[in-house]
């Protein structure tokens, strides 16, 4: 069987382990996806899905805000999603997981009526970004909504110089759309309609954008 191939949520498998406790440190982790959520302005039996889940923070954020509402989450990394589901496990959440191979999401076509994903896109390459959208677009509900918030082009010149820091760890090639700005114009070429950035966040490592799209 082919390797999948993606870059770990640190960079290197060895700091995996410590993922949680390093977003936690360096990060207003919690404070993003808590705007994030509210932006989403999740229904109590809406059908949610979390793009790349990693440790499972933001989606068992949703099932305990609500409780009645149908949660996924997905992660390529089968081994970080591993502390996702000890998590969840060990609150009782029923929060249905699941590893993919990067391509092909292993959802049936409009099954979901939001999709939310943080700062996993500027882990992926350009063309896998693309892919990504499209898998997104395919799985997502008529006037379902699309919400990522990850790093994009600040207008400050220090939070720029700042994201060289996440660039150098994660790659130059990968981080690319991310840092000309050009997330939001892919997600509109991927068939998405009223992209807008809703929130920005200045960190220690560039700015987060909280970007919102529709499926019309």
């Amino acid at each position: 069987m082919e390797q999948k191939k993606f870059i770990p949520a640190l960079r290197f498998k060895w700091l995996t382990p410590l993922y949680d406790f390093l977003i936690s440190i360096t990060m207003p982790e919690k404070k993003i996806k808590r705007a994030l959520i509210k932006a989403a302005n999740v229904s109590a039996k809406g059908k949610i899905l979390d793009f790349g889940c990693g440790t499972g923070t933001l989606t068992i954020m949703i099932k305990e805000l609500h409780p009645e509402a149908n949660v996924a989450g997905i992660d390529v990394d089968a081994e970080i999603l591993n502390k996702a589901i000890q998590k969840s496990e060990k609150k009782g959440l029923d929060i249905f997981l699941v590893d993919y191979d990067g391509t092909q999401l292993p959802f049936e076509d409009k099954g979901f009526d939001k999709i939310l994903s943080c700062l996993v896109f500027h882990h992926l390459e350009t063309d896998t970004k693309r892919t990504v959208l499209t898998e997104l677009f395919r799985v997502i509900d008529k006037n379902g909504q699309l919400y990522i918030a990850d790093f994009g082009r600040s207008e400050s010149m220090i939070q720029r110089a700042l994201f060289n820091t996440i660039r150098a760890l994660d790659g130059f090639k990968s981080t690319d759309v991310n840092a000309r700005g050009l997330l939001p114009e892919m997600i509109l070429d991927a068939g998405f309609e009223n992209v807008v950035i809703k929130n920005r966040f200045k960190t220690m490592f560039g700015e987060v954008q909280i970007i919102s799209a529709q499926k019309i």
